[in-house]
């Protein structure tokens, strides 16, 4: 593994502690409140960062055997588990979000270096190495962690929050929406600010 894959790997079982314990202290009536993302509750959130684990593990299963493995069969193959993991009972999908996260970090822990440099697809279709796995699931596992928790983000290391931003921005900027940033940025945003920030 590269330093910063490791580094990856580091923040990624950061973030899972963390959002497990928010995700732990849930009280069951908080899984039907309204979430901070459009037309999900915080039981479709629970439920995504659940199924994103399942959906990279896949990858990291991809990457040791080297069969073609991907992160879902389509949009509405990921659209159907998140909203079947939202009508779970709370406490059956607490136990299954602190599992998903086991296994994949326990299916990450096993490749071996040449493993590591494997190229899998993302759901973006973008192809990369295994190396950037972990840093798929701290977007998550962090993001989401406040999401849930509706706090700050000054628990973090800045080299994180920076790697966060840059992502942001670079995607952004290629999808022609330099002018959303410059709103944001300038705090003359004509709308809602973009659920991405």
């Amino acid at each position: 593994m590269t330093t910063s894959s490791t580094a990856y790997l580091t923040w990624m079982r950061a973030g899972t502690e963390r959002l497990l314990g928010i995700v732990d202290g849930l009280e069951e009536p908080r899984f039907a409140e309204p979430s901070s993302l459009p037309g999900w509750t915080i039981g479709h959130l629970v439920a995504h960062v659940h199924y994103n684990a399942c959906a990279l593990g896949r990858l990291a299963s991809w990457a040791a055997t080297g069969v073609e493995t991907p992160m879902y069969a389509g949009a509405e193959q990921r659209e159907r588990e998140i909203s079947t993991g939202a009508a779970l009972p709370p406490a059956e999908l607490k136990e299954l979000v602190r599992e998903s996260a086991a296994r994949l970090d326990s299916l990450l822990s096993a490749l071996t270096d040449e493993q590591w440099t494997s190229h899998v697809v993302t759901a973006q279709g973008r192809t990369v190495s295994a190396e950037e796995i972990p840093w798929l699931r701290v977007r998550e596992v962090v993001v989401h962690g406040v999401d849930l928790a509706g706090d700050t983000w000054e628990q973090w290391p800045e080299e994180l929050l920076e790697a966060l931003v840059r992502e942001i921005v670079e995607q952004r900027l290629a999808r022609g929406q330099a002018a959303v940033l410059a709103g944001v940025l300038t705090g003359r945003s004509s709308g809602p600010l973009p659920p991405w920030l």
